[in-house]
């Protein structure tokens, strides 16, 4: 029994089901909040919700969850889209896993930032990189899927998984080490949850190919080399070759042999 079984086994029930339900539930509220607030909504509604060490210890209490719960976007016209792709996202996570494990995927890249805020208590963390951190769970579980981008263009997960985690490392490297810190604490669970295989299957991929490599090697090595003149099944795959006391002779050298 693994250890996650362990913990399954023994804290499963405390598990939340239906978790991104209520996570694209609660973005929705914000949005509407944000839309509500009028011009400068966003910026009020991150002040509030974003997590921050000296807010938090100032008494905003909710900025641990409250964080999570923060769009991607603020876009009237991209929102609707955001929150389907995350739900049909988490949802698929959670049917595969089970609640526990998906509850424990999402809580670890939450305990991670909250961590960070220790290091750089002024910076404000947002949901960015951890919602990034499930769309790069989903891709790797189902690469082939295809979603149609724009209503058009198909395009295979795996290649959107590698856009949007790229799309965040370019933006991260132009900025401070703060902003490092949070894209690294959000992403975390990822390889502690695929670490391991990925290095499995890095280690397959490398013994397959040494195997190949080493047959075409034996391939390309002549098993028959006649004594004679030096032809080898290789060379001249149409002869064929019999042995002697005197090694391999191939069909054009036998009669000269004989005359011998």
């Amino acid at each position: 029994m693994s250890f996650l079984d362990k913990l399954e086994k023994r804290f499963g029930s405390w598990a939340i089901r239906g978790l991104t339900n209520y996570i694209v539930v609660g973005q929705a509220l914000t949005f509407l909040m944000a839309a509500l607030l009028g011009p400068g909504g966003e910026s009020r509604i991150r002040e509030l919700m974003e997590y921050n060490l000296i807010y938090f210890l100032n008494g905003n209490f909710w900025n641990p969850i409250s964080f999570v719960l923060i769009p991607k976007t603020f876009s009237l016209i991209w929102i609707f889209f955001s929150l389907m792709i995350l739900h049909m996202m988490g949802s698929a996570l959670e049917e595969r896993w089970g609640a526990f494990r998906y509850n424990l995927y999402v809580l670890l890249g939450i305990v991670c930032v909250v961590a960070s805020g220790v290091v750089f208590p002024y910076h404000a963390f947002s949901s960015y990189f951890l919602l990034t951190s499930i769309f790069l769970a989903f891709a790797y579980l189902h690469p082939e899927i295809e979603l149609n981008l724009f209503f058009v263009l198909p395009v295979k997960m795996k290649w959107l998984g590698w856009f949007s985690f790229g799309l965040a490392l370019v933006f991260v490297l132009r900025e401070g080490p703060a902003t490092k810190l949070e894209f690294v604490a959000s992403l975390i669970n990822f390889p502690v949850f695929f670490g391991a295989e990925i290095i499995r299957r890095f280690r397959s991929k490398t013994r397959v190919r040494e195997m190949k490599a080493e047959k075409r090697k034996q391939e390309a090595e002549p098993f028959h080399t006649c004594s004679i003149c030096g032809a080898t099944d290789i060379s001249h795959p149409e002869r064929d070759f019999r042995y002697r006391k005197e090694g391999a002779v191939c069909s054009e050298c036998v009669p000269l042999r004989e005359e011998d």
